[in-house]
């Protein structure tokens, strides 16, 4: 049998200390496909299906993984540094680590002309959105960090959760969330719960993701439109801060994060 993912045995702490008296444990073991990822139990009876997905851009995390996945400093010696280099998500990382030092050389080595302008033109056709440089005590340093969507950084802060609900039920109804519907309509459970992350490069706007970060965010008011099948949403972010979230037929409940998770 696999072992279960790391953010499973987080989930399934969170739960257990948000539900006393229920025992969370892997249901999907690799023996056929389509199967949800973990039961609820009472008395060792299993009573509820859960699949644990995430809102997650997939795109912004294998760039930012891939560029600065590495213990290792980004250090180029021939370069004065540091430099401090911004790049949309649409950048590519194996073109950034072959292509950036010897721009960035350029830019230190020619203060104007044409070639440090077809430099500065090279990097925006790499999705660079800007470079500077500043005083380092790591010279010949680089460091790459990702241009994010304002609507999902920053805006006012919601006085309401109910935000988060009209995200939730947009993203919720996309395609890309149906294979997980799906694999809880199949559980032969009275309660189907779908349990959401939302990492720190989420496709949630801010305002959904603020309320699950703050340590006050405001629970909603609003019922979501859960998709036939699935009983109970859980929503939690990934941050140390925030509460986690649950809706279920009693209406909208929250209980505190837990980072102390026994392995397999």
């Amino acid at each position: 049998m696999p072992e279960m993912r790391g953010e499973e045995l987080w989930v399934g702490a969170c739960v257990e200390a948000a539900l006393l008296g229920v025992q969370v444990v892997q249901h999907d073991d690799g023996s056929r496909p389509s199967m949800y990822d973990l039961d609820l139990l009472r008395e060792g009876v299993p009573f509820a299906a859960m699949e644990v997905t995430a809102a997650a851009d997939g795109e912004s995390i294998e760039l930012w993984n891939l560029v600065n996945g590495s213990d290792d400093r980004w250090i180029e010696s021939d370069l004065m540094g540091g430099w401090m280099v911004t790049v949309t998500p649409r950048a590519r990382a194996k073109r950034l680590k072959k292509e950036l030092p010897t721009l960035l050389r350029t830019l230190e080595s020619i203060a104007e002309g044409p070639e440090r302008q077809a430099a500065v033109d090279r990097l925006f056709s790499m999705e660079v959105a800007s470079a500077n440089r500043s005083a380092t005590d790591f010279p010949g340093s680089i460091y790459v960090t990702l241009q994010r969507d304002p609507e999902r950084t920053g805006g006012a802060v919601p006085v309401t959760g109910d935000g988060l609900v009209a995200w939730l039920n947009a993203w919720i109804s996309e395609p890309a969330q149906e294979h997980n519907v799906e694999k809880l309509r199949a559980a032969p459970h009275p309660e189907r719960h779908l349990f959401v992350l939302i990492p720190g490069f989420t496709t949630a706007p801010f305002s959904a993701s603020d309320v699950l970060m703050r340590a006050d965010g405001p629970l909603p008011q609003a019922v979501p439109a859960l998709p036939q099948g699935v009983t109970d949403v859980w929503l939690m972010s990934t941050w140390s801060t925030g509460d986690l979230f649950h809706y279920s037929a009693d209406g909208w409940s929250r209980s505190p994060k837990v980072f102390e998770v026994a392995s397999a």
